[in-house]
């Protein structure tokens, strides 16, 4: 039964790391979650390689029985989080918006003046919801970073116009560099001009229950609309957003 265990941790680990490299090397992407997921599949790929060994050193050095307590424990715990976690990002993906609500699209990056793949599909996400709520309002959040030549919230401005918006129904949030700011500037914004309370967040799939933890703590109520991820870039996102959701239950950032 071990060794069934030992193989199924080197195939799992060797697909896991191999989904987690896909980003770096066809995309360029390469962030905490990817570090994460690549430790995380690269130890047990190594774990179920070399089980026998350890489990029969753990046998006869307390240092090894220690050593292989503390990995054991240390999956069971992650992995545990991390069910938790999903269930909560899952949820916020299942919260319909009316008809009525104020729209807040987040951010993400520009290159140069071009909005980035997951910006697009955050843009194409709005403007759907946009074109069949004529009534509904929409604020775009998000400031300029050092490697883009226009704010993220003036590129959503730029591209949901060119989708047939009308621009009288757009507002501009363009100081914003982290979620947390996206949801504060935006709602100044809301409260100033009178717009609905009753928001919808539009970002990706896997962003949204970070982004309604932080609107709730505005007092708004939230839904949400998820953009689409695309698969190859799911599993470094997730990850990324794990620590981002451990940070914020635990610290608050």
């Amino acid at each position: 039964m071990t060794k069934i265990i030992d193989i199924l941790k080197i195939i799992i680990g060797a697909a896991g790391w191999v989904w987690f490299m896909i980003p770096v090397v066809f995309s360029g992407i390469f962030n905490i979650g990817n570090v994460a997921g690549l430790l995380f599949f690269g130890v047990l790929f190594l774990w179920g390689l070399f089980g026998k060994k350890l489990r029969e050193k753990a046998r006869e050095r307390k240092w090894a029985k220690a050593a292989l307590s503390v990995l054991i424990a240390g999956y069971i715990a992650f992995t545990s989080l991390f069910i938790v976690e999903s269930g909560f990002m899952t949820e916020a993906t299942l919260r319909t918006p009316p008809s009525d609500t104020t729209v807040v699209v987040l951010g993400c990056a520009v290159y140069g003046e071009t909005p980035s793949q997951m910006l697009r599909l955050r843009i194409e996400a709005a403007a759907e919801y946009l074109k069949e709520n004529p009534e509904a309002k929409a604020v775009l959040s998000g400031g300029q970073g050092p490697n883009e030549d226009i704010p993220e919230a003036l590129c959503m401005y730029r591209e949901l116009v060119d989708r047939g918006i009308d621009g009288n129904r757009l507002y501009m949030e363009d100081r914003s560099t982290s979620t947390r700011e996206n949801i504060a500037f935006s709602a100044v914004i809301i409260k100033e001009n009178g717009l609905s309370e009753n928001i919808t967040i539009v970002t990706n799939n896997f962003h949204l229950y970070r982004a309604t933890l932080s609107a709730e703590a505005q007092g708004f109520t939230c839904y949400c609309i998820p953009a689409y991820t695309p698969l190859p870039l799911l599993a470094t996102y997730v990850m990324r957003e794990y620590m981002g959701i451990l940070a914020q239950w635990t610290v608050g950032d």
